[in-house]
């Protein structure tokens, strides 16, 4: 069994069914199963590569493949796989076009669109979506949820 399990559909996109064969996958699947990968981690899609459709958005948004931990990865693995797969989205830089000078502007964080499941008893579901850096903060204080200090910070309710 895989660490990591690309599940058909698109993370943001109720539009786009989860149950059609062949499974729809956005296009990013493919690079974010290179980082997960990267990562040391083993990496299978729901469906073989031929029953597999990509699909492209012309948006400055980032749908990213539906993704499913495996029960026995601990919460460690899936924080650190989750930071690197949004950091790499939200450190990404464009040229300014037409200038002479070609010095490399930081481009708007882009808005990304993740869910993530990760089996257990019980199962947990995250779903995020907005810009790149408000999601890796969502997933920074996801990690530091249930620690003392974090506890400590929390208003009097």
């Amino acid at each position: 069994m895989a660490d990591v399990l690309i599940r058909r559909g698109v993370a943001g996109l109720s539009s786009v069914s989860r149950s059609d064969v062949p499974g729809n996958y956005p296009y990013e699947a493919i690079r974010v199963a290179k980082l997960i990968r990267a990562a040391g981690l083993t990496l299978e899609f729901e469906d073989e590569k031929p029953d597999r459709n990509y699909l492209t958005h012309d948006a400055a948004e980032f749908w990213l493949p539906i993704i499913e931990f495996a029960r026995d990865l601990g919460k460690e693995a899936v924080i650190t796989t989750l930071v690197g797969l949004v950091s790499s989205y939200a450190t990404m830089k464009i040229s300014r076009r037409g200038d002479s000078s070609g010095e490399e502007v930081t481009a708007p964080s882009p808005v990304l669109h993740v869910e993530v499941t990760r089996q257990g008893d019980p199962t947990t579901k995250l779903v995020l979506d907005g810009p790149a850096d408000s999601v890796l903060e969502a997933i920074t204080r996801i990690e530091r949820w249930g620690s003392e200090d974090e506890r400590r910070q929390l208003p009097e309710g």
